[in-house]
């Protein structure tokens, strides 16, 4: 069922020596002198297979996300990932032991997982131990959080402008130019950003954690890395006040649109209301007008009919001149 693809070379033949096998759901990549196993989907014939080649026991899906089994240290990751105009999250379960480091990726692959491949490939660094690997793809996953934190604080700044474009419309009576799908539109687009946030967050917290754990493998082992493990943790701990900021602005603009809907709500039902009382003395003489009695005697008046409109006309205004000066209308 699977068959090897031709060996792929990448700048260097002992580092990045990729062999691909292809099954049904998923593929095998050998890097770094074999010391890095990347395994691409859950394809159980695969993942029998990277078992019983490197002797690690994979984690089962459900399982904790850090756990200990003899020399061999399981940790489970995820990170929130940018496909053009939609996002995913990723899970990545990494098992490290003193001689191999295995990851588990979802079948579409991994941006992260990616970016570390890319930078042991142009730092030459094939000689990295397990742990520096490890450590290599802990930094890129925190990278690419960065980054998406970095791309979701300039949406933020579009939604500023446009937040400002509405409070200032219903400020200079323009207010027919945004109406309340506007404002809900853009609330909605927040929502879906904090609760991206919220994801980011999490999934640095347990990063850093992870980082921890490696950092704890290490002394179980009594090696030694080149990869300042200290260093990693104070960097994926040091995006997590970036993620705050972002979302304070989150925080702060939906709130803002909250404000400027109820604004724009308001300013419906005033309408309604000032048109209601301009309309109502109208209401009251046609009414009255209107009755049924035998004898009235402004009927047979040459000029009830032009004293009924003048009537009408000022008790219609009264009102409105009422809301102008109390400037309900402002």
């Amino acid at each position: 069922m699977s068959a090897e693809s031709p060996r792929l070379t990448k700048e260097s033949d002992i580092m990045y020596t990729i062999e691909e096998q292809i099954a049904r759901f998923g593929r095998i990549e050998r890097l770094s002198g074999g010391r890095w196993v990347r395994l691409v989907g859950d394809d159980p014939q695969l993942v029998e297979q990277v078992q019983k080649e490197t002797g690690v026991t994979l984690p089962a899906p459900g399982t904790p996300a850090f756990a200990a089994d003899g020399e061999v240290t399981h940790i489970a990751v995820g990170t929130v990932e940018r496909d053009h105009l939609s996002y995913s999250e990723t899970r990545i379960a990494i098992a490290v032991s003193a001689d191999t480091v295995v990851t588990v990726e979802p079948l579409r692959g991994c941006a992260s997982l990616d970016l570390a491949v890319t930078r042991m490939a142009r730092d030459s660094r094939d000689d990295d131990t397990p742990i520096e690997i490890t450590a290599s793809i802990l930094q890129a996953i925190a990278d690419t959080t960065d980054e998406l934190v970095g791309s979701l604080s300039d949406g933020t700044e579009h939604m500023m402008t446009q937040t400002s474009a509405i409070l200032h419309s219903l400020e200079t009576k323009k207010a027919r130019e945004f109406g309340v799908s506007d404002v809900t539109t853009t609330q909605q687009e927040l929502a879906d950003m904090e609760e991206l946030l919220s994801h980011c967050m999490e999934h640095q917290l347990v990063l850093a954690e992870a980082a921890r754990h490696l950092r704890g493998h290490l002394r179980v082992l009594g090696g030694e890395a080149r990869t300042d493990l200290a260093r990693l943790i104070d960097d994926i701990e040091a995006i997590e006040p970036h993620i705050d900021f972002v979302h304070d602005r989150v925080r702060l603009l939906q709130q803002t649109n909250n404000l400027a809907l109820n604004v724009k709500q308001n300013q419906i039902i005033k309408v309604f209301s000032v048109v209601t009382a301009v309309f109502l003395p109208v209401m009251l003489l046609s009414t009255y007008y209107s009755m049924n009695f035998e004898y009235m005697p402004i009927l047979s008046w040459d000029l009830a009919e032009p004293a009924i409109i003048v009537l009408s006309f000022v008790f219609a205004m009264l009102p409105l001149i009422y809301v102008r000066r109390r400037g309900w209308l402002r």
